[in-house]
């Protein structure tokens, strides 16, 4: 009866041996859920603002590409501008030239010389005007 003996316990171990492999994958199918549930709960709340988060900085981009349209269309303005000064500059720049020269070239001291004996010839003929008043 020993071998019946022998195959019993070893029966049994193989059954003790199982309920502890039963009991360790019923923990492992536990710990799967229970990450699979914090997984799920933390697409549920993250996706949504990940979606959110997307679409203001779709919105951003969209404003900075019309911002950036604006400023180009203002550094054109900007060059334009300084294109039809320069124009300007061009075709007015002999006239102030000879302008500019013909100012330096006035005789001022002359010129005060002929106002002071303009003034020395009338000043007796006003003096004599302002008798009759």
């Amino acid at each position: 009866m020993s071998g019946t003996d022998n195959s019993v316990e070893i029966l049994e171990e193989i059954r003790n041996l199982t309920k502890k492999k039963l009991f360790w994958q019923r923990i492992s199918a536990c710990c799967v859920g229970v990450i699979a549930a914090v997984v799920l709960g933390f697409a549920m709340i993250v996706i949504p603002q990940i979606e959110v988060t997307l679409n203001h900085i779709n919105d951003t981009a969209v404003q900075a590409q019309d911002t950036l349209t604006e400023a180009q269309t203002m550094a054109e303005g900007i060059t334009d501008a300084s294109n039809n000064f320069n124009d300007l500059l061009n075709k007015n720049g002999d006239g102030l030239t000879s302008a500019v020269k013909s100012l330096t070239e006035i005789d001022f001291d002359g010129l005060n010389q002929a106002i002071k004996d303009l003034q020395d010839a009338v000043g007796p003929l006003a003096s004599f005007m302002s008798k009759f008043r």
